[in-house]
């Protein structure tokens, strides 16, 4: 199987000033390939309904539609999101946080947001680009490209990069099956190895990723399998 690329991956790109969410907007198509694109959102959000901070202009707000459900898609989307900044920003710490959190020198510059309807998934990522202003609750958790690097970056051509970038992950997944994704994940995961708390604030360190796609722990002592919810690092989480 040839590996696909974003001409291949996308059939239709929707460029809006101002949505709800993407992903809404990409699941009301109820069609594989789009790709949605917006300057602002009204009702951004993350995972669990937590809002994303979705101010116009200066972030990547997007959507890629793909067909039936797969729970491994929100790790190989961040790895591929997590290849496409850390090309952009060599030499510099770019971590995966499980499960789709990217990290910029240990504050988090990315996100990504999988669901489902019927038998479309919507992969929502939104990226920190050249913001450089923050509401107060964020300002220490939260980073952009820009405020590392101090350049400014074309939001078009970024997403171009990701669009690209996640193709060739979809597809390298589709030949070769996980082993590629969790290798990669393993080896830039910010959390392999690493004492951080579970959701309850129980100390816990994370020893394994399986080929579900789950974490194991060591919670005092027991050896857990995680499949769903999330860790807490030491600083506080957005």
């Amino acid at each position: 199987m040839m590996v696909l690329h974003s001409k291949d991956f996308i059939r239709n790109r929707i460029e809006l000033d101002i949505v709800d969410s993407t992903n809404k907007h990409a699941l009301d198509l109820d069609r594989e390939g789009q790709l949605v694109i917006a300057r602002a959102q009204r009702a951004g959000r993350g995972r669990k309904g937590r809002p994303w901070y979705s101010p116009e202009g200066n972030n990547i707000y997007m959507t890629v539609t793909l067909g039936k459900p797969d729970p491994k898609y929100p790790l190989i989307a961040g790895v591929a999101l997590r290849q496409t900044l850390a090309m952009l920003m060599k030499d510099r710490d770019v971590l995966i946080k499980w499960p789709n959190d990217i990290l910029l020198e240990g504050k988090k510059v990315a996100g990504i947001l999988c669901e489902s309807r019927g038998k479309i998934t919507a992969i929502g990522m939104g990226v920190n680009v050249n913001q450089d202003l923050w509401p107060d609750e964020l300002k220490d958790a939260a980073t952009s490209l820009a405020s590392i690097s101090g350049i400014q970056y074309d939001i078009g051509q970024l997403i171009d990069a990701i669009v690209e970038s996640l193709a060739r992950w979809i597809s390298i997944y589709i030949r070769d099956g996980f082993t590629p994704v969790r290798r990669y994940f393993l080896q830039h995961s910010v959390t392999i190895g690493k004492s951080v708390f579970t959701e309850e604030g129980t100390p816990c360190t994370i020893l394994d990723l399986t080929m579900e796609g789950h974490l194991v722990l060591d919670i005092q002592g027991k050896v857990v399998t995680l499949s769903s919810g999330e860790i807490v690092m030491a600083r506080q989480t957005v």
